[in-house]
């Protein structure tokens, strides 16, 4: 019986030259495969590939101030600064700037647990608003033990970031309505007249070496890091459609690179238990950004 009425109804639409058209109408909704989205992968050196590595450097999980130490459990908070880009920056291959300049802060809890000669510390940032984004993300790192070399101990490390960042980049209302016509014909058509729901995914693993040393007896000290990462970050175009669907012509695109990086910090305390700690972190052809970072030594 199916096949009977799947034959009669292409029959009606043969004689007009539309027989794709009356399989599509007339099959079974199970035998139509949904859509899927195209995956764009793009190297460091496309617009694409740069705009999402600068992002992703910003949420490297460096020391951010605090080198490895002998404190047996403690506690901190770390905030950097994200530089803001041009429009320049913020328009990869298309022809407006995405809306990218959303928090010009990113602030990071931490806890730090050793075991041993090895080091671990955590970080989860849960979902929260902050500014006009939304984060989600975790952060591990393993610190190995270290080795003397002269005046300086030399220690391995080895981390990884990983999560999702929502916010409205691609289509917004605050970058996009009353900045002339043009903007607004793109959010009225491209965008269905809606905020998008863009979701930026950072997919970081890095390794390094950390070179630290003691300066007085005050509790302070210095440290230079040198390492790499591998970058497989996402970032996911959330047009919605009008009926709050992910529009499935927009791809997602992807970043595939290995990149260095480094670190030049200091830390020193404030009163016992209580310690302040900066750092310059440098992602070549990325960014140049300052962390600064308090600690609360719960267990020495």
């Amino acid at each position: 019986m199916v096949g009977a009425e799947l034959y009669t109804c292409r029959q009606r639409y043969i004689t007009l030259g539309l027989a794709a058209a009356a399989w599509l109408l007339c099959a079974p909704s199970g035998a139509v495969a949904a859509q899927e989205r195209v995956i764009e992968r793009h190297v460091f050196s496309d617009p694409e590939g740069r705009l999402l590595a600068f992002y992703s450097a910003a949420m490297a999980f460096s020391p951010a101030g605090f080198a490895p130490d002998e404190s047996r459990l403690s506690f901190s908070l770390e905030v950097s600064h994200v530089p803001s880009l041009d429009k320049a920056q913020r328009r990869p291959s298309i022809d407006k700037p995405e809306s990218t300049n959303l928090a010009p802060f990113f602030p990071r809890p931490r806890a730090s647990l050793r075991i041993g000669s090895w080091r671990a510390e955590a970080s989860w940032i849960p979902p929260m608003r902050v500014f006009d984004v939304e984060a989600n993300l975790g952060s591990l790192a393993i610190t190995g033990p270290a080795v003397r070399a002269g005046a300086f101990s030399l220690a391995p490390r080895a981390w990884a970031t990983f999560g999702r960042v929502r916010g409205a980049m691609t289509c917004s209302t605050r970058e996009m309505l009353g900045k002339g016509s043009d903007l607004e014909l793109y959010y009225g058509t491209v965008c269905h007249g809606r905020e998008s729901d863009d979701w930026f995914e950072p997919r970081l693993v890095g390794g390094e070496v950390v070179a630290s040393r003691a300066l007085g007896t005050g509790g302070a000290h210095a440290y230079a890091m040198l390492g790499a990462r591998v970058d497989r970050t996402r970032f996911d175009i959330g047009v919605l459609t009008f009926t709050g669907e992910r529009d499935s012509d927009h791809p997602i695109l992807e970043l595939r690179a290995f990149r260095p990086h480094g670190a030049l910090g200091a830390s020193w305390r404030v009163r016992r238990g209580v310690y302040a700690g900066g750092e310059v972190f440098y992602a070549p052809g990325s960014l140049l950004t300052g962390r600064v970072s308090g600690r609360w030594v719960v267990r020495q």
